[in-house]
């Protein structure tokens, strides 16, 4: 392929690394498209490609995470009403008090074990909606190691790629 270049998603969460190729060319629409196991190709403007990826990454995150978030919620019996994936700039999710939960797509790129305490985490807010001793009682019934992972989440923008 001429005038391709090459990135790398390691997406943690989900035990995935996928190879992307990005072919420039004069077309207005910027496509992507699975063309082997674990590799994507994008086809279109430099400027979109960005654009491209994080739709994928939605898609992917929404089918993955939101599987995992209905598994927890039912092993730990604490339901929600909807999810919603998006690409926050600062926060891994959150819980309106309708229990609608919104994550972010980025969680792909965490271990599993911080993505999880994610997700308990905001199903516990379906119950609190707030950070107080009853939340965080609901927390500790849930998830022993939360204040280890909830320290270790602060960090946890290392595991996101830099162009990203």
């Amino acid at each position: 392929m001429k005038n391709t270049k090459k990135l790398q998603l390691e997406l943690r969460a989900i035990h995935e690394t996928w190879q992307i190729a990005h072919e420039k060319s004069a077309q207005t629409r910027t496509t992507i498209k699975k063309i082997a196991p674990y590799q994507l190709l994008i086809k279109g403007a430099s400027a979109n490609r960005s654009r491209a990826i994080e739709n994928w990454l939605k898609k992917k995150a929404n089918r993955h995470i939101g599987q995992w978030l209905q598994a927890i919620s039912e092993d730990i019996n604490i339901p929600f009403a909807k999810l919603c994936i998006r690409g926050q700039k600062t926060r891994w999710g959150s819980c309106s008090e309708n229990k609608a939960i919104n994550l972010n797509y980025k969680l792909l790129f965490l271990p599993a074990y911080l993505v999880e305490h994610v997700l308990i985490h905001e199903l516990c807010h379906t119950k609190e909606l707030n950070h107080s001793k009853k939340f965080w009682q609901l927390m500790s019934n849930h998830d022993k190691n939360y204040r280890k992972y909830r320290k270790l989440l602060h960090q946890a923008n290392q595991y996101l790629p830099r162009w990203l």
